[in-house]
């Protein structure tokens, strides 16, 4: 949404905490509807609410968070259901701890206060924000959803802290039924600051634990121009609710430094891009492979990648 916000004119705020793109849901929700409308056009079936660095710490109320979540979801609703596209996916998208930490964090995975206790990440702290996000959403509004998406999830502990509070938010809202997704970002093919490879991560999703919801695991290679083949490729069979999903969406070609996206391939180099990562998935043992893209990447992408994925598809 961010990038494509911004092509539009729309000027991002700066410090942190901030709302990010989320802050257009308060001065230019016409400019929200516009972006989704356009990705629609494009060919897209899957959408994510404009909600990515929504949080309490930015907002600093509780009723104004609540408003722009009914807001961003509303809007959503309102473009998809005007269209006619009943076959569309509409998920409530939920960023890492990272999004009130320093902009860029979510590619390195180091955290600092309150998310850290004696140097290492502090897993009561990402727990408490993840489910205290969840209950923030309007009631009202979550039959309009499909399902919730963490994006750009960098360390393997947050994600283990998301599924618990999962876990008790579905205990608390049984009425709730939707799905829930995890992305997790994998900058030069590994886990920020782990070195683990990507396929050796959709277990933090899908194992059995007491007290833990397992989720569609979802892997997310994020830069734009890396080698992702080891990431997508799986050679491990995994059984019932727990057969992983591959939501391959990396960033429109560019790379980021650190403080800002660098160089790029064009629209129709990263489409070949991903035209080879997705070939290389299609041999694993994924239950099913979604294909999209993450930052800067335009209408013009998915339009280009949706005729690639309906040629592959056939008619």
């Amino acid at each position: 949404m961010a990038s494509q916000l911004e092509h539009l004119g729309f000027k991002m705020p700066n410090g942190t905490p901030n709302l990010w793109s989320s802050s257009s849901l308060i001065s230019d929700i016409e400019l929200v509807q516009r972006v989704h409308r356009g990705y629609l056009d494009a060919g897209a079936s899957v959408f994510s609410t404009c909600t990515y660095q929504l949080t309490l710490e930015a907002t600093q109320s509780e009723d104004v968070t609540r408003n722009l979540f009914g807001k961003a979801i509303d809007s959503l609703d309102e473009v998809v259901t005007t269209a006619g596209h009943s076959g569309c996916r509409k998920l409530l998208s939920l960023g890492p701890c990272a999004v009130v930490q320093p902009s860029g964090t979510e590619y390195s995975g180091i955290y600092s206060h309150p998310f850290t206790h004696d140097g290492k990440p502090s897993f009561e702290a990402m727990y408490k924000f993840h489910l205290s996000r969840m209950e923030l959403v309007p009631e009202e509004d979550w039959p309009k959803l499909d399902g919730v998406l963490f994006e750009t999830i960098p360390l393997l502990s947050e994600v283990t802290a998301i599924r618990k509070a999962i876990k008790q938010f579905q205990q608390k809202h049984q009425a709730i039924k939707k799905e829930f997704y995890i992305s997790m970002v994998f900058p030069d093919g590994h886990l920020p600051g782990q070195g683990i490879k990507g396929n050796n991560s959709t277990g933090a999703m899908t194992t059995m634990d007491e007290g833990y919801a397992v989720v569609r695991a979802v892997l997310m290679p994020s830069d734009g121009q890396a080698d992702i083949s080891g990431i997508v490729r799986r050679d491990r069979s995994f059984s019932g609710d727990a057969v992983p999903i591959l939501l391959l969406f990396p960033d429109g070609g560019e790379i980021w430094d650190g403080g800002r996206f660098i160089g790029g391939l064009n629209v129709g180099e990263w489409c070949e891009h991903v035209e080879g990562a997705l070939e290389c998935a299609s041999k694993g043992c994924w239950g099913s492979i979604w294909v999209g893209g993450c930052c800067n990447t335009s209408p013009s992408h998915i339009q280009m990648l949706h005729n690639i994925v309906s040629e592959l598809n056939g008619p």
